[in-house]
């Protein structure tokens, strides 16, 4: 009886002994699955996340150009700016005289007889 006891002690060690090592080959693979899928979807974010920040970078290159042809824009600007200030003042000048040689014409036809 006592023999018959432990054989079944040393089938219950080496089913147990069984069971774990399928547990740790079923976790291993698990474990080894899950790895795989994260570096795939790591290797995705790195591959979007590339496009976006070259999409970024041009983006801001693009952004630089504009603001230096904005700012050669300004400085025309401002060139032309500096040019129309004389012309304006000789326009107000013109405009003014202009106005009053119309007051001295208008002034003179008082004088000048109707037909």
């Amino acid at each position: 009886m006592q023999w018959v006891a432990s054989i079944a002690r040393v089938i219950v060690f080496w089913v147990a002994l069984s069971v774990l090592i399928v547990a740790f080959v079923a976790g291993a693979t698990f474990v080894a699955v899950r790895a795989l899928e994260t570096k795939r979807t790591i290797k995705s974010l790195k591959d979007a996340l590339s496009v976006e920040l070259q999409r970024i970078a041009r983006a801001g290159e693009r952004t630089n150009e504009e603001l230096e042809a904005a700012r050669l824009a300004f400085e025309r600007l401002e060139a032309s700016l500096k040019r129309l200030g004389p012309a304006r003042a000789r326009m107000r000048l013109i405009s003014e005289a202009l106005a009053e040689a119309e007051a001295v014409l208008t002034r003179a036809r008082a004088f000048i007889p109707s037909k």
